[in-house]
């Protein structure tokens, strides 16, 4: 029976010197693994730099082998007549290199001869991922050298083994080329198999040497920051695992955006934190404070909009307003996360409420033509007198009332677009759709802000069994906290979003409240069935 495969997927966090690996490199009859042969198997299993054994191989290929490669490798028909198939050279090739992690020059090409094999022969392929040295390579010494052929290395760091075409050879000179890539790798932060894995996969390397930034961050959840020559703040994000999250941008993102962050990088700092939930609060509490140029939501905040309707104007309108005062006496909603959002919740409130929508300030006693709009009966036209001041004030109560109670509303401009619908007016029934969603999600999102800055002294306990506190909303981190309001400010709205993001996510246990947590129960099955239903219509459900 064959021996089990070799093993190339040990746990990733292992330090190389502790990591054995064996060395291989194949003589073949020609370059396709379908159609051509082994004639020649070359192995060197190293440890800690330390070779612990050889293996060496000639095999019959059972094929004329061309002259060429009789020219290249000397081996011809001649030399391999007597030697033993590959059926009878693999299980002993594979009990020497049990438990070691694969290694070859340009390691695609022996790794697939090999397995091509394997599975010729009904046996279960090798395990990977290969380790390439020429890949490796060029993460390493690239541009020291004019190119990573397996002789220009050879001579770069000085093997005594001299590649010639021959198996064990080759292997032999593989395996000091390996030791010394991986000398010059470890000051690159190149330090455990996982190290070595994600350097030998990576696609880019014009920045790859900045890694060795990532050395001194830590195995724990937290968040990261890329900093410019200047010590400004170009990037903040968030992990588990603030090491191996921050070395995954050297292994070859495509993105230009990440190549030009790395090509401005000059150090990398780090916070740790003791939950994801502190992660998320801090790293939009440092998005806002430094507005980093590679934050997408670095300076999104600025365009954060509200609906705005002040009771002490005489003919109240909807208003879209970039900030929020709270305790002014205005009813507010959002804040959104654009104009356009708050434009459309706004437009769902006037589909239902005939309120004015001309811009033009109005007092008790101002009067001019009405619009378009007052005759299609969409729009009490206080401006021509239809309307008086009280009754125009019960219809304002009526809107400020359905936020807080917005079943009749919702409902409303749901029977709205089933008619539109309905009557195959698609495109006016996706428009109500869409700002029901606008509407329908700024309303829960209210309703959440409310009892969360609402409870005063919160302390909720996490799934890890952690104990969270917040104080009006706001995390309490280092014993410091500045509590949050409601509406909230456009420049704490990604604080606070984060912390109602996760509350949703993981349903913490409350262990106490400075008030109770309160919200309308009128109006919460309907936002909820709204939201369902909408975004069913937007992906083509019924």
């Amino acid at each position: 029976m064959l021996a089990a495969p070799i093993q190339t997927t040990l746990e990733l966090g292992i330090p190389l010197h502790q990591v054995t690996f064996c060395v291989v490199d194949l003589e073949t009859t020609g370059g396709s693994p379908a159609d051509c042969r082994i004639t020649e198997v070359g192995a060197v299993k190293v440890l800690g730099g330390e070779r612990i054994g050889t293996f060496q191989a000639l095999v019959n290929p059972q094929v004329a082998i061309p002259p060429f490669i009789t020219h290249l490798t000397g081996i011809d028909d001649r030399v391999v007549a007597a030697e033993p198939p590959i059926e009878e050279v693999l299980p002993a090739f594979l009990e020497f290199c049990r438990g070691a992690v694969f290694v070859a020059h340009n390691a695609r090409f022996d790794f697939s001869f090999l397995n091509v094999n394997l599975v010729r022969l009904d046996y279960d392929r090798l395990p990977g991922p290969a380790v390439c040295t020429a890949r490796l390579a060029r993460r390493v010494v690239w541009p020291d050298v004019p190119n990573v052929r397996l002789q220009t290395l050879a001579r770069y760091f000085r093997t005594r083994a001299v590649p010639n075409h021959r198996a064990l050879a080759d292997a032999e000179a593989c395996a000091e080329v390996l030791h010394g890539l991986l000398e010059l790798g470890g000051r690159l932060g190149i330090l455990t198999l996982g190290d070595l894995h994600e350097a030998v996969r990576a696609r880019g390397r014009p920045h790859f040497g900045k890694i060795r930034m990532a050395d001194h961050l830590p195995h724990a959840p937290g968040v990261y920051l890329f900093r410019g020559r200047d010590d400004r703040v170009l990037y903040v994000g968030k992990s588990k695992d603030l090491r191996a999250r921050v070395k995954s941008y050297f292994y070859g993102d495509e993105r230009k955006k990440i190549d030009d962050l790395l090509a401005e990088t000059a150090s990398i700092d780090s916070v740790t934190c003791g939950s994801e939930l502190e992660a998320l609060v801090v790293e939009a509490r440092l998005i806002r404070r430094h507005e980093p140029k590679y934050n997408r939501r670095g300076k999104t905040w600025r365009r954060y909009a509200y609906l705005k309707l002040d009771p002490a104007e005489a003919f109240p309108r909807l208003k879209i307003v970039r900030s929020a005062t709270p305790g002014d006496g205005c009813a507010y909603l959002g804040p959104f996360g654009s104009s356009s959002a708050a434009r459309l919740a706004e437009e769902a409130l006037e589909e239902v409420l005939p309120l004015r929508r001309c811009t033009k300030a109005m007092g008790v006693r101002t009067r001019f033509a009405p619009c378009a709009l007052a005759d299609m009966g969409r729009c009490v036209a206080p401006c021509d007198g239809r309307v008086d001041p009280e009754r125009y004030g019960e219809l304002v109560r009526r809107l400020v009332s359905s936020l807080t109670s917005p079943g009749g509303l919702l409902g409303a401009l749901e029977r709205r677009m089933a008619h539109l619908a309905g009557q195959e007016r698609f495109e006016e029934a996706g428009l109500v759709r869409d700002r029901l969603r606008a509407l329908a999600d700024a309303l829960a999102r209210g309703r959440t802000d409310a009892w969360l800055v609402g409870a005063g002294a919160l302390a909720v306990r996490d799934g890890a069994g952690s104990t969270i506190r917040f104080v009006g909303g706001a995390l309490i981190r280092d014993d410091v906290a500045e509590p949050l309001s409601v509406p909230c400010s456009r420049d704490r709205a990604d604080e606070l979003a984060a912390v109602r993001g996760w509350m949703r996510a993981n349903h913490p246990r409350v262990e106490s409240c400075g008030r109770p947590l309160a919200e309308p129960v009128d109006g919460g099955a309907a936002i909820a069935r709204i939201q369902a239903r909408v975004r069913a219509a937007g992906e083509g459900r019924t």
